[in-house]
């Protein structure tokens, strides 16, 4: 059983095949178990076959970026030197790394409830769970304000203003279920314990319904093991089952990437498929010398992203270096109360 917010994966330094939890509009009321793992993901789009209409489609691909970097690196960079040499100001991709930070979750909303499941949460909403947890009493410092996190509901709130793109307009909150029974009963030594240690010290089950609890005991889900990234053989591999597209358009009708052709030529260069028309099959030429393996992996990370900025076409071929991996950057316990 898995279980809080461990010290080893809270770091304050941070900046903070299986279906995810969503975080809808409005609000969501998640039992937080367990977490966080922090992972870099890169969303690409390409065209998959619609199962109904036969038709292609765009869908959007994911790469578990490593440390060291991913092939889509170099296309960020070039992205962004388009757009700066253009005046943009705040120039950023659409294929930066996005962060984010994995938990087991009961989502008391939903159908499957009380399945323990895998949520994506943004930065806010982990910086938000970290303080909110690590909250001492304002009577007794010695207490935690609302308990260790799987103790109560988390109230996550998301806001979209339509006067602004979804990338520049989303916002998270999250507070306390205030149907809070334990605020200023938990010692704060307590926070960052793991779950065997807290079983010595109270009853786990009193914190759950009994078909929560028993949810939790037979979840085999591993956090970490879901955030280990591709290794260099599975991007390679991803990005030749499912070439990126280039003719790829935001809702609104405009190309996600500037100057296509600066793509295509940076693409050929690194000897990487691509997608142009909206009508093409992913099994393209191969641009790049060497074959491709027989034993392709399988890979069904069909997602929904929110727009990117709007593009314009830009002039100029320039070959870009891939950008650099932003570094990844006592007391005696008293008795816990009985309830």
């Amino acid at each position: 059983m898995q279980l809080g917010q461990p010290t080893y994966l809270k770091n304050t330094n941070d900046g903070g095949g299986l279906t995810r939890v969503r975080v809808n509009e409005g609000d969501n009321i998640h039992r937080v178990l367990f977490g966080p793992v922090r992972q870099s993901l890169i969303y690409y789009p390409t065209l998959v076959e619609d199962q109904e209409t036969g038709e292609m489609v765009q869908r959007m691909k994911i790469l578990r970026r490593p440390k060291e970097g991913c092939p889509l690196d170099v296309l960020a960079s070039l992205e962004k030197r388009i757009r700066s040499s253009r005046g943009e100001k705040f120039t950023k991709s659409s294929l930066d790394p996005s962060t984010k930070w994995l938990y087991l979750v009961i989502n008391k909303e939903s159908e499957d409830y009380p399945k323990v499941e895998i949520a994506e949460y943004p930065y806010t909403v982990y910086k938000e769970l970290v303080e909110l947890e690590s909250a001492t009493a304002i009577k007794d410092k010695s207490k935690l304000r609302h308990g260790l996190i799987f103790m109560w509901d988390a109230v996550i709130t998301k806001s979209i203003d339509p006067s602004k793109s979804r990338q520049f307009g989303t916002s998270y909150s999250v507070q306390v279920d205030p149907d809070n029974k334990f605020s200023g009963k938990v010692p704060v030594s307590y926070l960052g314990i793991n779950a065997t240690e807290l079983a010595e010290k109270m009853d786990l089950k009193k914190f759950f319904t009994e078909e929560e609890y028993i949810s939790i005991n037979e979840s085999k889900l591993d956090l970490e093991e879901q955030a280990v990234p591709d290794s260099a053989e599975d991007m390679k591999q991803k990005l030749a089952e499912f070439p990126i597209y280039l003719g790829a358009t935001n809702p609104n009708g405009s190309y996600r990437f500037p100057s296509i052709e600066q793509f295509q030529t940076q693409l050929e260069k690194m000897g990487l498929d691509f997608l142009e028309g909206d009508t093409e099959r992913p099994t393209p030429k191969k641009l790049s010398s060497g074959d491709k393996k027989d034993n392709q992996i399988s890979f069904g990370d069909d997602m929904e992203v929110e727009p990117a900025q709007e593009v314009v076409e830009e002039k100029e071929t320039v070959e870009e270096k891939p950008t650099k991996a932003v570094k990844e950057d006592s007391e005696e316990d008293e008795e816990f109360p009985e309830w």
